[in-house]
């Protein structure tokens, strides 16, 4: 497989600065300097520069230009990310138990599931019970709109604004969650049969659905911090007949992987010449740590892009609360909404729709944001005191969770099994694909508050894996 330009750039930096050439805060080339020293283009260099200071090996200053971190010689960050190398050949699925283990352990985001939760969302809760409340006997007694509440779906155009797709409510399907959306914008797409692409390693919902469906699975080589290989994807999209591409381009499960503009364009390209419909899980999207949101793909191609999203990670997965911005098939999944569950319910619906019009949906996100971010922190220094034989480990920009690499000699299906008996739940790297890969890799969140009683967890997790190795 061919590496990209800006993956050699950043290799050949990381070697410069792991080897002492590259001091801690020392000023690197301009962007100028380097496009003339390298022969490369311009886009490459801002592309490596930018993936750089997002693994922490780089800092932007203002007015200044790059330097080398300070805090990079003491990080097992500095490991070159390995793409990921599935086989390109189209299968049929077949889901591990495990998942359903996970979920009925009701912590797939949660190393401690016995440990103490965040607290209450107090103010969603009463504009919940307002809505309940405030319920007419016609609207208890008879359905909403398919399509769902107009007000909620107004408000959510509105978000949807911030990662630049701009939609109208007529536009919006509102669901039963992300996962329904997923499994609506594949049944209008898609016949059983037919050639899925999916991120690898990618999210076991959309696994499971495509078994489900009895669709076949194109796993996509992809970098843990960067995304789909543009290259790969381009030249498994010629050989293979592809249906449709399923990806999470914003702050994606496991690895927390966030995809660039210029590959974000790329790949609406690509799929707009194969024919291949893109189906967006933008579930992480508003999880961003930094100032601004990342573009969802549908800004690029909005004509080619079903959108998916819903409030469970952002707000509450209890909501049960999602949407779909389906373009040209709407009708089409709409009717399929009827068909599969009706409707949605709609004192849910004006719960959320209120909590958001009186701004506490804005609040509640920028505190969240600066929590995940303190705790994506705390965990990723944790893992160097706490996991010592952690080979690497990725440092998401936002969403969820990150990608743990352990020895080569740690099954973590068997790690997993162990953790089960300590009271700890894990999620194991072949979870995140259908071809058995991953076998040594590790999914942890940092979803939750580091209390006492998970951080002994992450301890006990960490002398686990050291007897394994």
């Amino acid at each position: 497989m061919t590496t990209k330009l800006y993956q050699q750039l950043i290799n050949q930096i990381t070697d410069d600065i792991n080897a002492g050439v590259l001091q801690p805060g020392q000023r690197m080339l301009s962007v100028r300097a380097l496009c003339q020293q390298k022969g490369v283009s311009k886009s490459t260099v801002l592309t490596a520069y930018s993936l750089m200071q997002s693994r922490g090996l780089l800092e932007s200053r203002p007015r200044s230009g790059y330097f080398v971190s300070t805090k990079s010689k003491h990080s097992k960050l500095l490991v070159s990310a390995t793409i990921s190398n599935p086989e390109s050949t189209p299968v049929s699925v077949a889901t591990d138990q495990v998942i359903l283990t996970v979920m009925e352990q009701g912590a797939s985001f949660d190393l401690c599931s016995q440990a103490s939760r965040n607290a209450d969302n107090i103010q969603l809760k009463r504009c919940l019970s307002r809505a309940y409340r405030q319920q007419s006997s016609t609207q208890q007694n008879y359905y909403n709109e398919p399509k769902g509440l107009n007000s909620l779906r107004e408000s959510i155009a509105g978000r949807l604004h911030s990662g630049a797709s701009h939609v109208s409510a007529d536009e919006i399907i509102i669901t039963n969650g992300c996962q329904n959306s997923l499994m609506l914008a594949l049944m209008a797409t898609t016949k059983p049969g037919d050639t899925v692409a999916i991120e690898s390693p990618g999210f076991y919902g959309s696994i499971a659905l495509l078994e489900l469906l009895n669709l076949k699975i194109m796993e996509l080589p992809c970098d843990p911090v960067s995304g789909i290989n543009v290259e790969a994807m381009a030249v498994n999209f010629k050989r293979w007949n592809v249906t449709a591409l399923i990806t999470s381009p914003n702050y994606s499960t496991p690895t927390g992987a966030c995809i660039s503009d210029i590959d974000k364009q790329r790949i609406t390209d690509i799929c707009k010449a194969s024919e291949t419909i893109i189906i967006e899980d933008d579930i992480y999207g508003e999880l961003y740590f930094g100032s601004k949101r990342p573009l969802t793909l549908h800004s690029f191609d909005p004509d080619n892009v079903l959108l998916c999203s819903s409030f469970s990670k952002n707000l509450s997965p209890d909501l049960r609360l999602g949407w779909i911005v389906a373009g040209k098939y709407a009708p089409i999944v709409a009717r399929l909404k009827v068909t599969t569950s009706l409707a949605t319910n709609s004192a849910v619906q004006q719960g959320v729709h209120d909590y958001m019009q009186r701004g506490l949906l804005d609040a509640h996100l920028h505190k969240k944001r600066q929590l995940l971010s303190t705790q994506c922190t705390q965990l990723t220094q944790m893992i160097a005191q706490l996991i010592p034989d952690a080979v690497s480990y990725t440092q998401p920009q936002g969403g969820l969770s990150l990608w743990l690499e352990l020895p080569e000699s740690v099954s973590s299906l068997e790690l997993y099994r162990q953790c089960l008996t300590k009271g700890i739940t894990i999620t194991p790297g072949p979870l995140f694909t259908s071809q058995g890969k991953y076998l040594n890799f590790v999914r942890l969140s940092y979803a939750h508050e580091w209390t006492s009683q998970r951080t002994a967890g992450l301890t006990t997790l960490g002398k686990l894996i050291h007897n394994c190795a």
